[in-house]
């Protein structure tokens, strides 16, 4: 009785358990980049749109951390990592109500274990991605529930769904490829065609008022011009070369993920396929099974560690092919697979890094899959050799096994992350035992990093705090964008990372500044790298002939040099990590 009760409330406890852990996660690391960018977003959407311009590529997730700002303006980096948690819990929830009813809940409760805790820093501030994957998730469950169900009025609700997850991140209106459901469904069921006219009618009807409502909040809000000048930029980085988003990157960035997805499909194949049949030989050997078993997972950390999100990655697309290909299943999960499959192909278009750098965001419905066809892969391989031909208990066997290769893989793959992300935060690596210092902020109360990361940051804010209050414009170059978000500063370049921009749009921004700002701003310059870690003190980090990286570029270095000489800045203030520059034509 006591266990009966435990499964039909496992959901509950696991929901308590994951936000738990990622509570204790959100208090340790401190990023200047990424968080510093979507914060400053957040921070600056409604009072000073202008200042954010380029983030309004993001503009949706920039609405929802605007308002969520605007409840508690004084919550700071803590208040947004608890936004972060409820997308990604809610995220969670949805993913499995949506395949609840076709997989044993303990196999799919792992699986999405896994994919919440995929990254070995743990989780993202509130973040464009993360919204991404709960807007994704939620097109699917009311696509799904509107054909299964014959509902087509639901239709009405993913189109309105798709529109705001294509502003969430522009390179989402590719997901109007999800909208190949609606014939994929009427030719599985063998409907006539015809039928379509009423749910894509009523998507297109969703599709309309989704743009009629950005249109109409953007005019309202006066923010319709911002928008427009930050399409007009992200053409101008799309087609520069060097950008890391130019169509040519973003394609070479796909072939490589696949290349490596190929790589890791071989690998997993083997390993997989040796381990199956060893333990399909192995008969009533519990020591044995369980040994094998370990060795499997011994063998998968390894891999798990070597091919990264990868791993995952040819998983979940061999759960959603596996799934969308075989005629066994109904029509209901067919399409779903179908759905998670084009998550997986399409999703990660537009990305810099592709599936390096966002792959987590698509995989919450393919890599269940995987473990929904795993004891039907095991039957293939007892069947596709003599090993069981005599044998009644076949399909106990393969349940049993399956069962030994879930709990391998899941108990591998959570104890290899679990080191991970108790050795590391997003762009603040390092282990958690050092994360006990603060940073001198209100913004980032309840924050703690490492010593050696909270000097650096602090010294600076004590000496910017005698230039700068808030409301003030602020040249932050040029991979320092929270240095805004902490001193309420505006970005002066229309965007608080200006080292993302290539250097034509770099170039564009500060001639837009100099025409239409008219005070010339203070300006702080980084001397050392702050991507992914802090590096040590970099002298000739200013020195366009010393570096020529995509996000550190010749061409960009002397963009800023030159605007430093042309108007006259003298450095005011210097440590080994920065230096602060002040005008003479400042005030005149």
């Amino acid at each position: 009785m006591k266990m009966t009760r435990f499964l039909k409330n496992d959901l509950y406890v696991t929901i308590v358990i994951i936000v738990f852990i990622q509570v204790i996660l959100m208090f340790q690391g401190f990023d200047i980049c990424d968080d510093g960018f979507v914060l400053t977003f957040y921070q600056q959407i409604f009072s000073n749109p202008e200042s954010v311009e380029y983030n309004f590529l993001y503009w949706f997730s920039g609405v929802l951390g605007g308002l969520w700002h605007q409840l508690n303006e004084d919550g700071g980096i803590i208040w947004f990592r608890v936004l972060g948690i409820v997308t990604n819990t809610s995220t969670f929830i949805l993913s499995f109500e949506i395949l609840k009813k076709y997989m044993p809940r303990p196999f799919l409760i792992f699986s999405l274990l896994m994919v919440l805790f995929v990254n070995d820093y743990g989780f993202l501030t509130f973040y464009h991605n993360q919204i991404t994957s709960l807007l994704t998730v939620l097109m699917v469950y009311f696509l799904s529930k509107g054909l299964l169900n014959q509902k087509y009025k639901l239709l009405i609700i993913v189109g309105f769904i798709f529109v705001l997850n294509g502003m969430t991140r522009l390179p989402n209106f590719i997901l109007i490829s999800l909208f190949l459901g609606i014939p994929v469904y009427f030719y599985l069921e063998n409907v006539e065609y015809k039928s379509m006219l009423k749910p894509i009618g009523f998507s297109v009807l969703g599709v309309f008022l989704g743009f009629f409502f950005v249109y109409l909040f953007l005019s309202i809000s006066g923010q319709l011009h911002v928008m427009e000048n930050a399409l007009f930029t992200m053409m101008d980085v799309g087609n520069t070369e060097g950008s890391a988003h130019n169509f040519k990157s973003v394609i070479k960035a796909q072939y490589y993920n696949h290349y490596n997805i190929v790589i890791a499909f071989f690998q997993f194949a083997g390993l997989f396929l040796i381990t199956t049949i060893t333990l399909i030989i192995v008969k009533r050997r519990k020591y044995l099974l369980y040994l094998i078993a370990m060795f499997f997972g011994g063998l998968l950390v390894y891999w798990f560690q070597r091919n990264g999100i990868f791993s995952i990655y040819t998983l979940a697309y061999i759960g959603s092919i596996w799934t969308l290909f075989s005629k066994r299943f109904n029509t209901e999960i067919r399409i779903i697979a179908l759905m998670a499959f084009i998550m997986l192909a399409t999703m990660t278009l537009g990305s810099g890094g592709g599936i390096k750098n966002s792959g987590y965001m698509t995989i919450w419905l393919g890599f269940p899959l995987f473990y929904f066809v795993l004891q039907i892969i095991v039957k293939k391989i007892m069947s596709s050799t003599e090993l069981t031909k005599q044998d009644f208990n076949a399909e106990k066997k393969s349940l049993a096994v399956s069962k030994l290769l879930v709990y391998a893989l899941t108990i591998s793959f959570l104890t290899f992350k679990a080191y991970n992300i108790s050795n590391g935060a997003y762009f603040d690596s390092g282990s958690r035992l050092d994360k006990t210092f603060a940073i001198n902020s209100k913004k980032a109360k309840y924050i703690y990093t490492t010593e050696a990361r909270a000097k650096i940051v602090n010294n600076l804010l004590a000496n910017l705090e005698h230039y700068v209050e808030p409301g003030d414009y602020l040249f932050a170059y040029d991979h320092i964008p929270m240095v805004h978000y902490l001193t309420s500063t505006l970005p002066y370049t229309y965007n608080p990372w200006p080292g993302i921009y290539d250097h034509y749009s770099f170039k564009k921004k500060i001639e837009k500044a100099e025409t239409e700002i008219d005070e010339l701003p203070i300006v702080v310059v980084q001397k050392f790298e702050t991507i992914i870690e802090f590096s040590e003190p970099i002298p000739e980090y200013m020195v366009p002939e010393k570096n020529n990286s995509i996000l550190h570029g010749r061409k960009s270095i002397e963009l800023m040099n030159d605007f430093l000489k042309r108007n006259y800045y003298e450095e005011v203030w210097s440590d080994n990590y920065f230096s602060i520059y002040k005008s003479d034509r400042a005030n005149n």
